[in-house]
């Protein structure tokens, strides 16, 4: 049977992908991909199925050295950090690339909403931030603004995209959509298996 999984570096086209998305959220952040684009692998499942999209990986140097030194890569299905995905041109962080680049200092400077604890039960659920769900919210929001979620223990919760602005926010009823949620760690238990 031959392979259908390929595990590499990504190539000069995935770069750009990644590239086009960072500078859509920041200018700030397309700076930091010059350091990351060595570390970032790309997995390849040649029997595509709908769902099975390109899956990219952070590798430290030491894991590096070890597929250098082995031949494993036609074996490996996972590696290193899920760092994304590639979807029809575009590139999707993953909750655990954007709590690296949060701890890493790149995303301090972004909008982070804090749930109370009904809030991120929602959120963890699929839903979308309903007003009431919010405990705190930057004083800067605009609409369209790319969101950190957090909890009440500063755990990042997923990403999502604000639908108002600091202006319209207080005219929202409590249970008006204040943010639209994009990814949330709860979708890995909803996956099918």
């Amino acid at each position: 049977m031959p392979n259908t999984r390929i595990f590499r570096k990504i190539n000069t086209v995935e770069t750009k992908l990644i590239e086009n998305t960072f500078n859509t959220i920041s200018a700030d952040l397309s700076l930091i991909l010059e350091d990351l684009k060595n570390l970032l692998y790309i997995l390849i499942n040649e029997s595509i199925t709908q769902k099975d999209y390109p899956s990219i990986y952070l590798i430290t140097d030491e894991q590096q050295k070890l597929f250098n030194n082995s031949n494993i890569t036609s074996r490996i299905y996972a590696a290193g950090l899920y760092f994304g995905f590639l979807k029809k041109g575009d590139f999707y962080f993953s909750i655990e690339g954007v709590a690296y680049l949060y701890k890493k200092g790149i995303f301090t400077g972004f909008n982070r909403v804090f749930l109370n604890e009904s809030g991120e039960k929602s959120f963890l659920y699929g839903n979308n931030i309903l007003k009431r769900m919010v405990r705190k919210s930057p004083n800067t929001l605009k609409e369209k603004d790319f969101l950190v979620i957090f909890n009440n223990f500063d755990e990042i919760l997923g990403l999502g995209i604000s639908r108002v602005d600091n202006e319209t926010l207080s005219n929202l009823k409590p249970d008006d959509i204040f943010a639209i949620n994009i990814k949330d760690k709860g979708q890995y238990l909803r996956k099918k298996q």
